[in-house]
């Protein structure tokens, strides 16, 4: 299998460079969506918790999605509480949510965190910076209740738009 690297954005279809303001005449340049995923098996977890590199965001990148999906679900504790942080603030991309039941995670927990998510405007970058100037850890913790877990496995995807060649955030301000 071959190994490759790409910092967007891409030209997409066959207009290369922008005459006039009708389609067809204006290039189709987009950044590029990634995903990463990591599948943990929670079975031996105690109350003590434990915490997971998901992967690691290159600078600028700005995260569009995280899916948690429990593939197989908990048993043994009452709650298997988790959040997701970047190692130094523990709940900076998802608050603490139970992962008990089998299913997908509703995004109506990340709302609050959205704009750490898109990081902060400024006038240099009106919309947003990303994660940062840097690449950026994610890590979940999750911290089980009452007793330890017997089985559970949970499965993450990290949805992310890369920044362009020059580490701008995309989408370009107009």
């Amino acid at each position: 299998m071959g190994f490759a690297t790409h910092k967007g954005p891409w030209l997409l279809g066959t207009v290369r460079d922008t005459t006039g303001d009708t389609v067809g005449k204006i290039e189709n340049c987009g950044a590029t969506s990634v995903t990463q995923t990591f599948k943990r098996n929670y079975a031996g977890v105690t109350t003590a918790g434990v915490s997971d590199t998901l992967c690691v965001l290159p600078a600028g990148a700005q995260i569009t999605s995280i899916h948690i999906d429990t593939l197989v679900a908990f048993t043994g504790s009452t709650a298997a509480n988790l959040v997701i942080g970047d190692g130094t603030t523990s709940n900076l991309f998802w608050t603490s949510s139970d992962v008990t039941a089998q299913g997908r995670l509703a995004m109506t927990n990340a709302a609050s965190r959205l704009a750490n998510w898109c990081g902060a405007a400024s006038d240099a970058s009106p919309n947003g910076i990303g994660i940062g100037p840097n690449d950026v850890k994610v890590i979940a913790t999750l911290t089980p209740t009452v007793a330890a877990v017997t089985a559970g496995t949970v499965q993450y995807t990290v949805v992310y738009t890369v920044a362009d060649s020059s580490g701008a955030q995309f989408p370009a301000s107009a």
